[in-house]
């Protein structure tokens, strides 16, 4: 590589294996595209080798554990380079940082090892404090640092921030004075236990002025998240994700937020973001102690688009200003063992397009009055429900539907007879019902169908003769029902139908291959055929 003294650009991103750099590559001095540096124990190998490299646009430097000292740090001149993404790694891809990993190799000289890894921690700072970029740097990122202190460099241009795996910061840097930084994400910062004037600046006016989307991931300690003392904070945060704070209760007043989510943190922080009224998309998921949803938190943001409410086991009811959520587009509700029922209030969701509902174990079926107003319903899936037993005879009314799923629902024998409203139906999927015993008498009607999918459903016997009379029907799979034993013989020769699968179904496969041997001659438009294990080509 030393001898390639014209070489001016080198890609190798992505190429996260890498444990080694060739040495020497200080030689390069035309290089200005080198995305990853790897600092090395060895001769060449050192960060120095970055001195005279006229690097620009990305530069990652890993194992940053093996530098020597602070002047070896500052010989890589990272400041005079024209970067525009830097990223600063110490350990391995693991999480586990350099100075754990130094902690054999520091030297006692009568100090405790406490004492050692203090001074250590302090040379690691000063370390990076020679390692400051250059100030037109736009994105920063930093991986496994363990020193306790952030230096204060002057970066004015950024615009995203990543840190991650700081186990021995006390307090976050600060931030709040860079003007256009616009993404902000930290995690794993496990000595953290408040945010609040430190990470703002205490002189700042008004902190985080351009800041729209703020990640928290990882805190296990942090129990405070004040304002600055009366000053708007964050005033254009759009987008907040709050995960792992199981000691966090509170935020300070967010007025722009937009989307909210929330994952494995304490309940009462759901309840301090009931001032909230802009909100357009709302996560709650993985809240264990969870038994009743704030009610005014739906009230105070009826511009509500999306709502995801997940994994909550002791949720048993859902509020009923849930009625109020007139512009929900989508609702998903998934792993809420103990949720009983749906609100009848659904019926007031006019502009509701999906609704999933998955592991509600509890739910035996479906709203009457809460499904039918459901106007504008495009998909409706539901999974993994053991003891729902019947859907809602409303279901007839969905004339905007699109797409229906059933899947594991164990007890459900039967899907309501009368779907001729379903004139929008194009996809129907009834996977893993064991006690289904007939396919709705109704479903001939749905002249819009074009995919049919029946998966586990060992009671049914029979394939009414009048599924030929689908006229858009064009994918036919059937699979794990043992009891069926022949399909209508209209169905081989409609017009639309391009694929036909029968997987683990051995009469039926019987029956085709009787059929195939007959008159397979006429059967002109199925272009792929799947019988069993091998494959039927036309």
């Amino acid at each position: 590589m030393g001898k390639l003294i014209n070489l001016r650009h080198l890609n190798i991103s992505g190429c996260v294996r890498l444990t080694h750099m060739p040495t020497g590559i200080g030689k390069l001095v035309h290089i200005q595209t080198w995305p990853i540096y790897i600092v090395g124990k060895g001769n060449g190998e050192s960060i120095a080798e970055l001195s005279c490299l006229n690097l620009r646009g990305e530069l990652n430097i890993k194992c940053l554990e093996n530098v020597r000292d602070a002047e070896e740090a500052k010989s890589a001149n990272l400041k005079e380079k024209h970067l525009h993404v830097l990223g600063l790694f110490w350990g391995d891809d693991n999480g586990n940082m350099g100075l754990e990993n130094d902690t054999e190799s520091l030297h006692s000289t009568g100090s405790s090892l406490g004492d050692d890894s203090d001074a250590r921690s302090r040379e690691v700072e000063d370390i990076l404090e020679c390692l400051e970029p250059h100030p037109n740097l736009k994105k920063l990122f930093i991986k496994g640092y363990p020193g306790i202190r952030f230096p204060n460099w002057l970066l004015p241009s950024l615009t995203g921030v990543v840190l991650t795996n700081f186990k021995r910061c006390k307090a976050l840097p600060t931030l709040g004075q860079l003007p256009f930084l616009k993404n902000l994400y930290l995690q794993a910062m496990e000595g953290i236990e408040c945010i609040g004037q430190d990470f703002y600046g205490r002189d700042i006016q008004a902190p985080f002025p351009s800041l729209k989307e703020l990640t928290l991931r990882d805190f296990p300690k942090l129990k405070e998240w004040c304002g600055s003392n009366g000053k708007q904070v964050l005033p254009c945060l759009e987008k907040l994700t709050v995960n792992k704070c199981p000691n966090l209760t509170s935020a300070p007043v967010l007025p722009s937020l937009q989307q909210l989510e929330l994952q494995c943190c304490h309940p009462l922080l759901i309840k301090s973001m009931e001032n909230l009224t802009s909100l357009s998309i709302l996560v709650i998921d993985n809240f264990p102690q969870l038994s009743l949803l704030s009610g005014d938190l739906l009230k105070n943001n009826i511009l509500l688009t999306s709502l995801k409410i997940s994994s909550c086991p002791n949720l048993s009811l859902l509020p009923l200003e849930i009625e109020n959520l007139t512009a929900l587009k989508s609702l998903t509700i998934c792993w809420c063992e103990e949720l009983e029922s749906l609100p009848q209030g659904l019926q007031n969701l006019k502009s509701l397009e999906s609704l999933e509902i998955y592991e509600c174990h509890k739910i035996t079926s479906l709203p009457e009055d809460g499904i039918q107003g459901l106007s504008s319903l495009r998909t409706l899936s539901i999974e993994n429900c053991d003891n729902l037993s019947s859907l809602s005879t409303g279901l007839q009314y969905l004339s905007a539907l699109e797409h229906l799923t059933i899947m594991y629902c164990p007890e459900l024998t039967s899907l309501p007879d009368d779907l001729r409203n379903l004139s929008a139906l194009r996809s129907l999927s009834i996977l893993d019902c064991p006690s289904l015993v007939c396919l709705p008498e109704g479903l001939p009607h749905v002249n819009t169908l074009q995919t049919l999918e029946i998966r586990g459903c060992p009671l049914l016997t029979d394939f009414t003769e009048w599924v030929h009379n689908f006229s858009s029907l064009r994918s036919l799979s059937i699979s794990d029902c043992n009891n069926l034993t022949s399909l209508p013989e209209g169905l081989l020769f409609c017009n639309t139908l391009q694929h036909l699968s029968i997987q683990e179904c051995p009469n039926l496969e019987e029956w085709w291959k009787h059929k195939r041997r007959m008159d397979g001659q006429k059967m002109a438009n199925i272009s792929h055929i799947y019988i069993g294990s091998p494959e039927f080509r036309k």
